[in-house]
Formats: C-alpha cells, structure tokens, sequence
C-alpha cells in the first residue's frame, strides 16, 4: 500500500542501482504538487558483473521483489547509471551554427572518449559562460558518454522485471536535481556511498569538475570495527547512533578517528575547491551539500563548515515533495540515501 492511495497513473519511479544496494522512489503528481508516493530499499544486493547473464537476471529478481513487497504500482522507470560507468568531459567548441552544433560535438567527442564513437550513446550540454568569462568565439559543452553494451544490459534488466524503462542518467545529475532543483548557485556536492565517495562541483546545473574516491562509508565502518572490536555489521549500525550511549570524551574520540579515516575526502575537497577557484576566473562554490549515508556521520556537516570555513548543509531531496508530518524523523534519515532516486523520479515529472 502506498503512503497515498492512488492509482497506477500518474506515477513516478527512480531506481538507484549501486554495488550493494537498491534504492527506489515512487513519486505522484497531483495538481501541480509533487508528492511521496512509496519507497524501499534493500542493502543486501551482491556486487554486480553485467557480463554474466546470471547476474542481469539476479538483479530482475531483486527489483522484482523489493517493488512487490513495497507495494510500488509504478510501471515506468528512470534508473541510475553508476558515475564511475559513464564517460565525462568539457569540451570547447570554435564558434558554430546551433544546427551544426550535432555534429561539431560528435567530431570533437571522437578525440577524448575512451571507446569508438559507434560503441557510445552521447549526449551534450551547453556550459552557460559567466558574465566575467563570455567569450563568443568558442563554447563549452559538458559531454557524456555511456558504452551501448552497458545500457543494452539495463534494458535486459528492468524487461526481466516487468517494468518499462523510460530513461538512463549518470547519478550526478539525478543529485543536482534532487538537492539543488532550480538553484544556479556554483555547489560542491559530495555524496559519502558506501563503497565510494563522489564529488562534483555543480555551476549552473551542469557538474563541471568530477572525482571519485574509494574512501567511503564502509572505510569508517572498519575502522570504526577495528578500534572497537565489532562486526562490520555492528560497527555499521554503531556509527549512526555514537551519540546514543557513549560518554562525550569517548564520542569525541570516535569522532575524531572518523574524521581521520575521512581525510582523504577532506583534503579532495579541499584541492578541488582551490583548483576550481583558480581556473574559473575568479568563481567560488557558495556551499558545500552532503548527501549519501555518510551524510548523517556524527558532526560531519558542523566539522568541515569550521575546517574549510563554508557553509556545509546535509542535503535534503524531499525539500519540495510532500509526505505525511509523522513520517519526517524517518524522511530526514532516509533522505541522503535516496536522494539519487529522488531525482531520478523526478526527471519524468513536468
């Protein structure tokens, strides 16, 4: 049963696909407010290979039954393209007519991606120029660039489950989305997952600057593990409820070997705000917006506001949906983690 009663129509659903998760979103329209219609998840997804048809049809299974035993009724989805997957590049482009502009991106594409331009799916947007960098003689485009052989296996997966798949988006843009909307400010944003931590310095919509790294949330787990003497899956429930029970000298030292385990993220954010601000003419990023499960690490958005002198907000996908009052304790808990598949859904809503 959804948390409104509705029927099939009018529904929206993001599916976020990672290494060891599913995510889903099912939102509805109604009267020009967006509302929660369902949601679910599980964590217990093994990693998955895409050249072994087993694993194309594990994966079926698995979104077959997370949607059964939610109650999800939505039949078409926007699924999440790993950002790791997905080939991105600024590009600058001489001067040319907008109707030639197809081609011009399509010749220049063929000198930076990583496979033939046959075995690619391309698409490009316009980087809007700021008013202190306009310079008509060239533009910069943001392409992408997902290998056919990857999106042929997500159409194998999601006509395995039933579901019509209307679309395909890298996860960056599915977060700025759900966490900035219409909001043209220059953001980083920094999404802590559990097997990789994303950062992406957003400038008018468009993720012009991306990096990954594999120190994440399951890096504070096990060290989290170690020190304490737990399970990994104890130590990944400890590290959200650190202020439950422990004294503050001893959440204090927790603290601080969390915040040791993550400065490789720290010091990424760092070096990617100097180098944007360098090279952008005189550009600065406004605010930094946590998002992901690590998001919600105990003082992390209050740590790294005093360290780097920035606002740093933990981001909030539900901010323009509507959805029960009692369920905002959970809503703020969930929130990070199902913010990709917020925007996925919400790419399909006009």
């Amino acid at each position: 049963m959804g948390l409104f009663s509705s029927g099939d129509d009018n529904l929206f659903l993001g599916v976020d696909i990672g290494d060891s998760s599913l995510k889903m979103v099912e939102l509805r329209k109604k009267n020009k407010k967006i509302y929660l219609s369902n949601y679910a998840f599980s964590e217990n997804v093994k990693g998955i290979n895409f050249t072994k048809i087993e694993d194309t049809k594990y994966l079926a299974q698995a979104i077959l039954k997370v949607k059964a035993e939610a109650g999800i009724k939505a039949r078409r989805v926007t699924a999440s393209l790993p950002t790791f997957s997905v080939f991105s590049s600024i590009i600058n482009l001489p001067a040319v007519d907008s109707k030639n502009m197809d081609a011009s991106v399509a010749e220049e594409a063929k000198k930076v991606i990583p496979l033939p331009p046959e075995e690619m799916i391309l698409d490009w947007k316009l980087v809007p120029d700021s008013g202190s960098s306009k310079n008509k003689e060239n533009s910069r485009v943001f392409l992408t660039g997902s290998p056919k052989k990857l999106v042929r296996h997500y159409i194998d997966i999601f006509r395995l489950a039933k579901l019509e798949l209307a679309s395909l988006e890298t996860e960056t843009f599915s977060l700025v989305r759900a966490l900035m909307g219409n909001d043209l400010s220059t953001v980083m944003i920094v999404e802590i997952g559990a097997n990789s931590t994303d950062l992406s310095i957003v400038q008018e919509s468009i993720p012009v600057l991306n990096r990954s790294l594999e120190v994440c949330g399951s890096t504070v787990t096990a060290a989290l593990a170690e020190k304490l003497g737990l399970s990994f899956s104890q130590a990944e429930q400890f590290k959200f409820d650190l202020g439950a029970s422990l004294s503050d000298n001893s959440k204090e030292d927790l603290s601080q070997l969390m915040i040791k385990t993550l400065a490789p993220v720290i010091h990424e954010i760092e070096y990617m705000r100097d180098f944007f601000q360098k090279n952008s003419n005189g550009g600065a990023i406004e605010k930094i917006i946590l998002s992901g499960g690590g998001a919600l690490l105990m003082n992390l958005s209050e740590y790294l506001s005093r360290h780097l002198n920035i606002q740093v907000i933990i981001g909030d996908p539900f901010n323009r949906i509507s959805y029960p009052q009692e369920m905002k304790s959970i809503i703020s808990e969930l929130g990070p983690k199902l913010a990709v598949a917020v925007g996925l859904a919400l790419r399909e809503i006009n």
